[in-house]
């Protein structure tokens, strides 16, 4: 009975997509219909094979009783889904999610799905071992001018996507010229493109993120370090010798450049002492060049506000990271 239900799933699955392969091109007018369309197609063809597969195995292996077979990926979005499902509020919550979590997805298929859904992907760089981040924009990102204007996404192997959520951040950089929701359309293209998101752990008030730092003393968003100056900034990080130090050069509306940095593998070892791999969508970290002035966030600043769960132990545990961040970033400008 179960076999005859597979075959008849997979058979009106086929059909659907086949059938919505076939209708006829949508007008240039209504270009997000066509988007819609294109993802549910995909994910209709990805349910087909993934049933398939689940046939296959079904043919080999006698079902006992009323045993159901589920699939490692179904398994680990039931993990991921035990946070608050992603939805629109209408007003800006007590805290918002740092980041938010999907379903596993190949490095290949979130990208195609990142552009599907109007984002331009930069980069695509390995973090630590089994931990691809991914680097991306769009114009709503660009026209902030500002450290915003590029996300990370982390695919961690088979255990889950993790993404920044701009909400959190723009609250944080853009302090006073953001006003809450003013992402929506950015947040809503990630949940089609990731197949669904949920909010993380980590979290952090809304009204302090304007002015949010760690403690007493320790730096602001404003607090910013500054790298180098000099009219050849420009040309030092598109140098073809610089290329292993660089992830990407995004060039934004204002005539700044913002400039995405690798780091040395020992640097990023950093976030194996305080137990946040999963959390290596912190990178490739980011500097602007600005008239003649190359500009990066403190560390101090931007781990904490990446981290807020770590503790002033944890914190102790990777004190001298901050130094080593600025020290590999100069590299390319000395």
């Amino acid at each position: 009975m179960k076999m005859k239900t597979l075959f008849f799933i997979c058979f009106c699955l086929t059909t659907a997509t086949i059938a919505d392969t076939n209708t006829s091109i949508v007008p240039k007018s209504n270009t997000l219909t066509q988007i819609d369309k294109d993802t549910e197609i995909l994910r209709l063809k990805k349910r087909v094979e993934a049933l398939e597969k689940e046939l296959a195995v079904y043919k080999k292996v006698k079902p006992l009783g009323s045993k159901i077979l589920v699939s490692n990926k179904l398994k680990t979005s039931e993990k991921v889904s035990e946070e608050k499902k992603f939805i629109f509020p209408k007003e800006a919550p007590e805290k918002l999610t740092v980041y938010y979590s999907a379903a596993p997805q190949s490095v290949t298929d979130i990208t195609w799905q990142l552009e599907l859904n109007g984002f331009t992907v930069l980069a695509k760089d390995s973090i630590l071992e089994g931990k691809t981040v991914v680097s991306f924009t769009n114009e709503a990102l660009t026209d902030t001018n500002s450290f915003l204007s590029v996300l990370h996404l982390l695919v961690n192997r088979d255990k889950e996507v993790r993404v920044q959520n701009p909400s959190y951040f723009a609250a944080a950089f853009l302090q006073d010229d953001y006003t809450y929701g003013e992402f929506n359309a950015t947040l809503q293209a990630l949940d089609r493109a990731l197949g669904g998101m949920h909010e993380v752990k980590e979290k952090y008030r809304y009204a302090d993120l304007s002015s949010y730092h760690f403690m007493i003393g320790m730096p602001r968003v404003k607090d910013t370090i500054v790298l180098a100056t000099g009219d050849d900034l420009f040309s030092k990080v598109k140098d073809e010798n610089a290329s292993k130090y660089i992830a990407y050069t995004l060039p934004l509306p204002n005539g700044t450049l913002l400039v995405g940095h690798k780091l040395k593998q020992s640097t990023y070892d950093y976030l194996k002492k305080i137990k946040a791999e999963n959390n290596a969508q912190l990178f490739p970290y980011n500097v602007m060049i600005s008239k003649e002035k190359a500009f990066m966030l403190d560390p101090k600043y931007y781990l904490a506000l990446s981290l807020p769960l770590l503790s002033m132990t944890d914190f102790l545990q990777i004190a001298s990271a901050p130094e080593v961040i600025v020290k590999d970033i100069k590299e390319v400008y000395k």
